[in-house]
């Protein structure tokens, strides 16, 4: 079998790619020629330069494929056009519907989110029959939306079948991007106050998610989204946990909700002068004390299984800290549990080309 991956330079991309080789399933991705292919480095794949956005690129990379994965995606809370993150998720998306179509694909697996179903304001965890709501509508969740409502009716209308997968907080190795989730980790280790906040957050491996993907490809119903979590956790314990693993401290200081709105909003401010992407936004603003937890029952009666916190933890923070995304000062002082190992996965000093 020959399955297609795009979006194979994040980090449920390149998690994937590893799952399907693994699996003994033959791989082509579909990249554009300007994101750094490091966690691709090596891999027995083949390699199609395109774009999402790019019709022919798209159906030109398909031909001969009988299994689509499409995980290419614009992951930020950061980005100040909605437009762009409309255009990446619902036209890229529409793209690789219909040119699936035409290349009579099996199934198609769509890399949707789990905040496509919102957050609560006290602690309580949240399904596929939950919706997403003004309170925590991000422009990134709203595009997810948008993603997901256009794919499912698309296939229905051409006849695809088409499940969607949408996980929860994805944190792990292979992610030269360095995405919001891993991000989120290497944040809170490069600030010296340490700094947490109320709410919480459902964390999951990206082994774990590339894992529920092939799942999905063979046991999902056609025309369902399947949440897929791991552990339900409070953004203190997580930091907690975090300096725990590291042997560090913290955390030290508990933001405001009205603190944080204003830094935003002067960072905004600041960096569109600038020309840069802010430091915090307010829509990462808006998600602070509200809890993103979820039920995925509905994935694991397929037989999906996660792990627990700490380990979802170790194995993100061994790959983070072998890499620049942590500041070297903070490497050094780090004396993280039970040693880096030499059985991590390890960043390439350079990249280098595929």
């Amino acid at each position: 079998m020959r399955a297609l991956v795009t979006g194979a330079t994040g980090v449920v991309g390149a998690n994937l790619v590893r799952v399907l080789l693994s699996a003994g399933i033959e791989v082509r991705v579909l990249v554009r020629p300007g994101p750094p292919r490091r966690g691709l480095i090596g891999l027995p794949i083949d390699i199609r330069q395109g774009d999402v956005l790019d019709p022919p690129s798209v159906a030109s990379a398909m031909g001969g494929v009988e299994l689509v994965f499409h995980a290419a995606a614009r992951f930020s809370y950061r980005e100040t056009s909605r437009t762009e993150l409309d255009r990446v998720a619902v036209d890229g998306t529409r793209n690789v519907v219909e040119t699936a179509a035409e290349a009579g694909v099996g199934r198609i697996v769509v890399t949707s989110s789990s905040v496509i179903f919102g957050s609560s304001p006290v602690a309580e965890a949240r399904s596929e029959s939950s919706r997403l709501t003004l309170e925590d509508a991000s422009g990134y969740a709203m595009s997810k939306v948008r993603q997901t409502s256009m794919a499912f009716a698309t296939a229905r209308t051409l006849g695809v079948d088409l499940v969607a997968a949408c996980p929860a907080l994805t944190v792990g190795a292979w992610d030269y991007r360095l995405a919001e989730s891993n991000g989120a980790l290497a944040k809170y280790l490069n600030d010296p106050f340490r700094t947490t906040f109320a709410g919480g957050c459902n964390i999951v491996a990206a082994e774990e998610v590339a894992r529920a993907h092939m799942l999905l490809a063979r046991n999902g119903v056609a025309g369902h989204a399947y949440l897929i979590g791991g552990e339900n956790v409070g953004w203190p314990e997580l930091h907690a946990e975090i300096s725990a693993l590291c042997r560090t401290y913290g955390p030290i200081v508990t933001a405001s909700h009205t603190a944080a709105y204003l830094t935003a909003a002067w960072s905004e401010l600041v960096s569109r002068g600038a020309g840069v992407q802010p430091a915090l936004t307010r829509d990462e603003v808006k998600m602070m004390g509200r809890w993103y937890w979820y039920d995925d029952r509905r994935i694991r009666e397929l037989g999906y299984r996660s792990s627990p916190l700490r380990s979802t933890l170790s194995g993100a923070l061994r790959w983070l800290l072998r890499t620049e995304f942590v500041r070297p000062d903070v490497r050094t002082a780090i004396q993280f549990a039970g040693g880096l190992g030499d059985d991590s996965p390890v960043a390439p000093r350079a990249a280098q080309p595929v």
